[in-house]
């Protein structure tokens, strides 16, 4: 699960492979991109979701966390199912199919993408 205003851009050394996005990002915060999060916030708020108590942008969201799994890869046609969750329990759900493409433009495109890497690095591919 991640922060549903984060926007991963590049992932960082030493992230736990057990993390929402299948790797520790470095990012911005959708809700103020200007701001820089810290270290601290980006690891456990931004990357992590439910970040309610120590985050004021999360504070006013409606949603706690997105969360992402691989449904299907065909060729370079991508589906991720995405599931965004308020309290741990489901608010919302979809599929996004997704091609090579810039960088996503919603933190949740954005996120999907970020978990798309990830899964296409461990099989040893990229788009």
């Amino acid at each position: 699960m991640a922060c549903p205003y984060f926007l991963p851009v590049t992932p960082l050394a030493g992230g736990a492979p057990a993390s929402p996005l299948g790797a520790v990002f470095a990012g911005k915060c959708a809700a103020v991109p200007d701001a820089d999060p810290g270290e601290v916030l980006l690891r456990t708020g931004c990357n992590q979701g439910y970040a309610r108590a120590f985050c004021p942008h999360a504070m006013v969201s409606p949603v706690d966390a997105a969360r992402f799994r691989i449904k299907s890869h065909r060729a370079s046609v991508i589906e991720v199912a995405w599931s965004y969750e308020k309290d741990h329990h489901p608010v919302s759900v979809g599929v996004l199919t997704l091609r090579e493409a810039p960088v996503g433009s919603t933190p949740l495109e954005a996120q999907a993408r970020a978990c798309i890497a990830v899964y296409l690095r461990r099989k040893g591919m990229n788009w």
